[in-house]
């Protein structure tokens, strides 16, 4: 399961290349971890249920998980910062050919991570592999992480019914915010809805369009009726 859907993930442990941690922020100098604790090691029935409860820690404390490196036949799976990793420069830009300038970065090579593994009973245990933090303070607001914004298909098909219902995006939005994800944003609610309308063209047949397009379009002028427009 991927639970962030991004392009790349970090190796698997042990085949990073060597280098220097990045400098850590340090908002909490008396705080070890920098006010963002690991979470509570423990033995789960399965790992949605243990990547739940890593993400309603992170929450509380100003960071999001995700899991990479997966390996299901056996048994285990890597959980790490939303902001491990480096960017791939697949293009080759460099600061002068860069169109979007200052932008900044949520990747900053965070080393933060944890491995969740099947035991023989079928359960999954949550073990700390590197518990503390680097390269970026917790955050102030949890929409900055997008695992945390994610919505699933119980909360997708509610929205879908509600674009449907000719509800405005900002309605939409309170009802995903009320009844399914308080951290969903606006720009969230639009990309949802093109994704929606791309699933939909996509399986309307050429024959539905044509009978949806002439139902818009037959003239209610009587000097016209019998001419329809394509």
């Amino acid at each position: 399961m991927d639970y962030l859907q991004e392009d790349y993930y970090p190796p698997p442990p042990g085949s990073e290349a060597s280098g220097p941690d990045p400098q850590p922020s340090t908002p909490y100098p008396n705080d070890e971890y920098n006010g963002m604790p690991p979470p509570p090691e423990g033995e789960f029935p399965d790992l949605p249920q243990l990547m739940k409860a890593c993400q309603e820690h992170a929450r509380r404390h100003g960071y999001a998980c995700v899991t990479s490196s997966n390996n299901y036949k056996r048994g285990i799976a890597y959980v790490r910062c939303d902001r491990g990793g480096e960017y791939v420069n697949h293009w080759h830009l460099t600061d002068e050919t860069r169109v979007r300038k200052n932008r900044t970065r949520r990747l900053v090579g965070c080393k933060w991570k944890a491995r969740a593994k099947r035991n023989a009973a079928g359960n999954w245990v949550l073990t700390m592999m590197h518990d503390k933090h680097n390269g970026h303070p917790p955050s102030t607001n949890a929409t900055a992480h997008p695992s945390l914004r994610q919505l699933g298909p119980e909360a997708v098909e509610a929205a879908r019914q509600a674009f449907n219902d000719k509800k405005s995006p900002k309605q939409v939005l309170e009802l995903l915010q009320q009844q399914f994800n308080p951290d969903v944003t606006a720009q969230d609610v639009y990309n949802l809805k093109a994704k929606i309308n791309r699933a939909d063209s996509a399986k309307s047949t050429p024959a539905k369009q044509i009978m949806q397009r002439t139902d818009l379009e037959i003239p209610t002028d009587p000097a016209l009726q019998g001419m329809i427009y394509f």
